[in-house]
């Protein structure tokens, strides 16, 4: 089995979407970001700080590819989508969805979030440029589009079990 993989935007609700239906699929959820930082002994944003952002995204393709031999959901950093060598990966998998819904919705819930570095250095203005900047490098990479937009997470999860039958025990 290859494992199921959530790409978007931040805040879209990869990691929340991704628990739940670890728990419905009764399989591991591992966030990239976590595993990332866990592997490294600090924060993204120290990651960040210290080494670069090309620093991380090394790391992120090295533990996309590492992750990819694993029976799990794997809920990636929004910035997956920046590597080319990232994207074909994902479009090697027929599992991957990528969860979206509209900036402004987004920006509600990144507003003001102190543990995402590009929150932190960027304005809405040019957080909005870099959410539709990476819009089409997620539809490059993904398998499955599901809008969240005024959906609860029960309902995105619903959305997504049909194309999911060989998981479902």
């Amino acid at each position: 089995m290859k494992p199921i993989f959530f790409i978007g935007f931040m805040g879209v609700g990869k990691t929340t979407i991704g628990k739940r239906l670890g728990e419905v699929l009764n399989l591991p959820v591992i966030d990239m970001d976590q595993y990332i930082e866990d592997k490294e002994g600090k924060s993204i944003k120290d990651i960040f700080h210290q080494h670069g952002e090309r620093y991380f995204r090394d790391l992120e393709t090295k533990v996309l590819q590492e992750l990819g031999k694993e029976k799990a959901i794997i809920t990636t950093g929004g910035g997956v989508v920046e590597s080319k060598e990232n994207r074909e990966f994902l479009r090697r998998n027929d599992s991957v969805f990528h969860l979206t819904c509209p900036f402004d919705v987004l920006w509600g819930r990144l507003e003001g979030d102190q543990d995402r570095p590009l929150v932190q250095k960027n304005s809405k203005d040019s957080l909005m440029e870099l959410f539709d900047r990476r819009l089409p490098l997620y539809e490059n990479g993904c398998s499955v589009t599901i809008q969240t937009e005024n959906k609860s997470v029960d309902e995105v999860v619903s959305t997504i079990l049909p194309y999911l039958e060989r998981y479902v025990v």
